[in-house]
């Protein structure tokens, strides 16, 4: 498989420091997609206003917010999104360094001063295991618009 890559600057980053997001094999197809859409523009989600400026940081919470209106679904953000991939990537075994790297979280105290891992090889297989996850559920039906139901 071609490798794909999102890295975000350390200005952008949520530690401070340069962050990679590996990219699925979905999550490629997406971006492709969304590039498609782009008007020429050399960002995959440009603005509203300008090609050439992202879109606003606040710009998916609100169109979740206007998705959401009048639905039977409680409101939820992208945050509480990162919260449920990394319960149920815990629930599904896979190690707590690994998935807090991929949310490019920090560990503290002295085990996080001294184990400087990156885990790439393995958060690869992790998000290609979630996206896999979230596909599988939207295909059985068990996932809609965010929403879980209980497998029939």
């Amino acid at each position: 498989m071609e490798q794909f890559e999102w890295r975000i600057p350390a200005e952008h980053s949520k530690t401070g420091k340069p962050h990679t997001v590996y990219l699925s094999r979905q999550a490629i197809v997406l971006c492709k997609e969304l590039k498609a859409l782009a008007g020429g523009s050399e960002l995959v989600m440009p603005g509203r206003g300008s090609l050439t400026k992202p879109f606003a940081h606040n710009a998916i919470n609100n169109a979740l917010k206007v998705a959401l209106a009048g639905q039977d679904i409680p409101a939820f953000t992208i945050h509480d999104l990162r919260r449920t991939a990394s319960t149920l990537l815990h629930e599904n075994g896979w190690a707590s360094d690994v998935v807090e790297k991929a949310l490019d979280h920090t560990i503290g105290g002295v085990r996080g001063v001294y184990n400087r891992a990156e885990y790439a090889p393995q958060r690869q297989e992790m998000l290609q295991f979630w996206a896999d996850y979230i596909e599988q559920l939207m295909a059985t039906g068990q996932v809609i618009l965010g929403r879980f139901r209980s497998a029939a």
